[in-house]
């Protein structure tokens, strides 16, 4: 899901519904963002979260094949592409947590 179409959708659920919470976190060391958004829907306590991350290009392992040496893993990532995750969860009460859904069991 691209920006602009996630911004969409946001204001679409602050319209309708209103945020209980909105946060945005960024984790440098694994390059990635996560934006999530908290709100009282028709079926309940929803959480849309996106995740964003560059793609990654390639992966190189450094070893050798000497007795006690370390093995590293280098990853090679895009300037310019990423990968977009969204995923939607339900508060269960009775489970006091997050249950991760699919958008299909909206319709039921």
């Amino acid at each position: 899901m691209r920006q602009a179409k996630w911004e969409s959708l946001l204001d679409q659920i602050e319209r309708q519904f209103g945020f209980v919470e909105h946060t945005t976190e960024h984790f440098e060391d694994r390059r990635l963002t996560v934006e999530t958004a908290v709100f009282d829907g028709a079926a309940g306590r929803m959480k849309l979260e996106r995740s964003v991350r560059p793609v990654v290009l390639d992966k190189r392992s450094h070893f050798s094949r000497r007795v006690g040496s370390e093995t590293t893993v280098e990853y090679v990532y895009s300037d310019t592409e990423t990968v977009d995750t969204v995923r939607l969860f339900r508060w269960d009460r009775l489970a006091g947590e997050w249950r991760e859904m699919e958008v299909s069991e909206l319709a039921r």
